[in-house]
Parts: structure tokens; C-alpha cells; sequence
């Protein structure tokens, strides 16, 4: 069994996160190492396929926070600030989070994904 992050994290109901993504109808998101989700949704989906799985699997979730001056320790996330708490260091600047199901040390990234090709779709 491998090592628990320690890292600050959040916690998050998956309807509750499922609910942050249905504010943002037009995007496209992408999930890369979790194999609950990568089994039942084929990626890049857009939100209404993603939101309706994480509806569907209904189970607790950490949401680590990237940064470093983060004193979160398992509190419940707070929805609106969820694009303050993404990692955006990244080539395309996508929204990216770093997650665990609660009680599972597998981390997987949940990341927003941008195509030129969807949006003129």
C-alpha cells in the first residue's frame, strides 16, 4: 500500500463538486490515473458526462490545495473558491486539481481540458 499524500487537503462531496461543474456548461474536462471514473467515462468529456458520474459514484473526495500558504486540513471545500485552490502551472494554464477518494490513497489530476477543435464544435 502506498504512502498518504501529505499534503493540505480539502474535503469535497462528489455531488458537491459535480454541482461547481455544472456552473461551467462549455468546458471540457479530463481525468488522468483515477480508475473509478477512467472506467465508466471516456476522456476528454464535457462537464454533463463527468458531473453525472460523480453523481453517480457518490463518495467523499480530497481536494489537495497546491498552495503554500494552505492551512486546510479536511475542512469541506469551499465551492467558490475552487479556481483559487486549482494549480495552474501548467503550459495551457488549465484549471488542474490533485484528488484522492476519501479513504483511498490512490491521487489522480482532474484538469480542464482546452481543444480548439471543441471549442468551434
Amino acid at each position: 500500500m502506498s504512502e498518504t499524500l501529505n499534503l493540505p487537503y480539502y474535503t469535497i462531496k462528489s455531488e458537491d463538486l459535480a454541482k461547481w461543474l455544472d456552473d461551467q456548461p462549455e468546458s471540457w474536462w479530463i481525468v488522468d490515473g483515477d480508475p473509478v471514473l477512467t472506467s465508466h467515462v471516456d476522456f476528454p468529456c464535457p462537464v454533463e458526462e463527468l458531473s453525472a458520474e460523480l453523481r453517480r459514484v457518490r463518495k467523499p473526495l480530497r481536494m489537495f490545495d497546491p498552495r503554500n500558504n494552505s492551512t486546510a486540513h479536511g475542512e469541506a471545500a469551499p465551492l467558490e473558491q475552487l479556481d483559487d485552490i486549482a494549480d495552474t502551472d501548467n503550459n495551457s494554464q488549465a484549471r488542474t486539481y490533485l484528488l484522492s477518494w476519501d479513504g483511498y490513497d490512490i491521487q489522480w489530476l482532474l484538469s480542464e481540458y482546452s481543444d480548439d477543435a471543441n471549442e468551434s464544435a
